[in-house]
This record gives C-alpha cells, structure tokens and sequence, in this order.
C-alpha cells in the first residue's frame, strides 16, 4: 500500500545538521537579508587577485571580511543561499541540506514522530501497561524495553519494519525556503532565556513524499513476526496520530493559558483544536523544538510514576547542577517551552510553537 503524501508547515520547522555557522566565516548580514558565503569561491577569488606575491595575512582573514557588500546578491558565486532577516549574534544553527544546498524533510523525522504517537498510542489505550522496573539505566535508551515489548524484540521483528517513509523532494533553493528563526525558551510566568538563532523553514512551505505499508509483512505469510495484533495500527495511522495530537494540543493549551504573554501562541493552538482533518489527514509536531512532550510517552504516565522518572533520570537538571540536584516534584515539567520570539519594544514576546505540520496521505 503506497500513498503520496503532502507535508505543509503549520509554524516554522527546524531540523539541524549539529552544525554552527559562524558570523563572517560562514555567514554575513547585509541591510534586511543574511548571506550563507561560498568560502571557498572568496578564498580563491582573493588569492587571484592577490598576484604573483600573495598577501598571506590579509587571506588568513575571514571570508566575510574578505568580500565586499555590494558583491553579495542572488546568483553571486560567493553566495550559497540566502537568509531572509538580519541578526546580531555570532552563532547560527544549521538547517539539514542535500548535497545540493537544497533543504528537504528527512523520511526519519516523520516516522520518529509516527513511533512516539503510536507508543503513546499503545499506554493510551491500555495495550500496554508501563513497568517502571523494566527501564533501562541511562536516560538515553532508558526506553527500549518497552519499545521492543510494544513494536518488537530487535529491528528485523520491529512492526515499523513494515512502514517505509521516504526522504521527501529537495525544495528549490530560489525563492529560499529559509529563514532566520529567533528561539528562545520560556517558563510558565513568559520570562524568556538566552536567544538561539537557527534557520528554519517557513510555514505554508509543503514537502512531497511517499509513505509505503509493506502488507506482506503484516499477512498471514509472515504470522512469525507476530504483527497481526498491531496491524490495525498502520492502517488507522492518521486517526491515531491526531488523537494522539489534540490531546497534546489540550495538555499544551491548559499550559499556556493564564498568562496574556503567550496569546499568540494560544490563538494558533486554538485553531488547531477546531481543526477535524478528513479521512487520511492529520496533524502533528517534529523538528528541534517539539519539546519532551512531543517527543517521549512520560506525559501519558500517571503523575507518580512521572515523579519516579524525574528522580531516577534527574530530569530537568540544569547544566551546573550537581550529582546530589534532586527535582522539586511540586512544580511541573517540563518547567518550559521552546517557541519563536520576537521583538516589542526591546523585549522577547513569544510568538509561535515550532514544528506542526499537516500531512495528507493519498493512496496510490
């Protein structure tokens, strides 16, 4: 079973590469826009005009320092992309690329995001009862027990074996999906933290892609993989994934509400509780900034057994705490959320949630 699937961005959506670009290395700001730099089409250009006596400190210097203003543009060969917007940090983390430049949407990010619904899905609906005693020791994978007890004993017996998500199509680099994305994290009360600029894709961009059921592997011919209790699951996915979804949409909301600083942020979460998609239509949350709640069953778990999980992994530990930190079970987790800032009258006003989008599939 074989469908075509349309990813369109409800809030922006970042998903990073690991890697920092630097101001003046990697990237300069001119007026309104920011410029990715082709380092080594500077480099190279200095050195030819450089002649047959190469100035090796004036080359030692960065490539933004090295290429004027006015020879960044569209179409100029020291440029790779640009960036709508124009920041004052120094720091910028990557959007993930093709080999091309081009930005798409990773096949792994949309079925991570399908797994953890249908976790959520199996402590929901009481398929599976969480054994506390059952986690592993390090918070990392603390959870695979009971992934392997829910989906399968090891890779080749895991049911998602049976749903392939393809890369989707690269995006055309002109005009740039990107753009420049102010994050930062606030508590409950709305004080922001320490600003993280990343590139992001913008809302209203869409992905194409494919999404595959292998249906032998759920047939009577493959009955030793043991799939045939969890079939259902695949073939009601889009209902699963928003019913797993307004109810994180409710939890979110219940959140943000008392506070007048977060009404952006609750306008757009009360649009997509009135949202009721069609047959094969559903929203959900991926990408950096989704949050513990997106991406981990805890918030299904009855409160002490939350407790439990937050004294044993020590969630919520800030950096420079020590191995005696114990969490303050009285007050919630996660203590904050991650959301697009913008700035009013010198001030971070929290804007957007990162990450939702609406994929529609459409069997083939």
């Amino acid at each position: 079973m074989i469908y075509s699937v349309r990813i369109s961005l409800i809030s922006p959506l970042h998903i990073g590469t690991g890697k920092i670009l630097l101001r003046d290395y990697d990237f300069k700001t001119v007026g309104p826009r920011t410029w990715v730099l082709n380092q080594d089409a500077i480099l190279a250009d200095a050195y030819d005009r450089s002649g047959a006596k190469p100035d090796w400190n004036l080359l030692a210097l960065p490539p933004g320092q090295l290429v004027q203003d006015t020879e960044l543009y569209d179409g100029s060969p020291f440029v790779r992309y640009a960036l709508e917007g124009s920041i004052t940090v120094d720091r910028v983390r990557e959007q993930i690329k093709d080999v091309y430049g081009q930005c798409y949407l990773p096949g792994s990010s949309l079925k991570g995001a399908l797994r953890t619904a249908l976790m959520s899905h199996a402590i929901r609906s009481g398929h599976f009862q969480p054994n506390l005693d059952a986690l592993g020791d390090g918070r990392e994978w603390a959870g695979l027990p009971w992934e392997r007890t829910v989906f399968g004993p090891d890779p080749n017996r895991d049911l998602l074996r049976a749903l392939i998500v393809s890369d989707s199509n690269p995006l055309p680099t002109s005009p740039s999906p990107l753009m420049l994305l102010n994050a930062q994290v606030f508590t409950k009360d709305g004080r922001p933290g320490s600003p993280i600029v990343v590139e992001a894709i913008k809302p209203d961009t869409v992905f194409h892609t494919t999404l595959r059921i292998d249906e032998y592997l759920l047939s009577d011919a493959a009955r030793a993989l043991r799939f045939s209790d969890r079939r259902q699951w695949l073939m009601d996915l889009a209902q699963i994934a928003n019913a797993i979804s307004r109810a994180r949409i409710e939890q979110e909301m219940r959140w943000y509400q008392g506070n007048p600083v977060f009404q952006n942020v609750l306008s757009l979460y009360n649009q997509l509780a009135q949202f009721r998609p069609r047959a094969n239509v559903f929203i959900l949350q991926i990408g950096w900034g989704a949050g513990w709640t997106a991406k981990s069953v805890g918030v299904w778990l009855p409160k002490a057994a939350q407790d439990t999980l937050r004294q044993r992994y020590k969630l919520g530990r800030p950096p420079r705490a020590g191995r005696d930190w114990q969490p303050n079970l009285t007050q919630p987790f996660p203590r904050s959320r991650r959301l697009r800032a913008r700035r009013t009258q010198n001030q971070a006003v929290p804007d957007r949630p990162l990450g939702w989008v609406l994929v529609e599939l459409e069997e083939q």
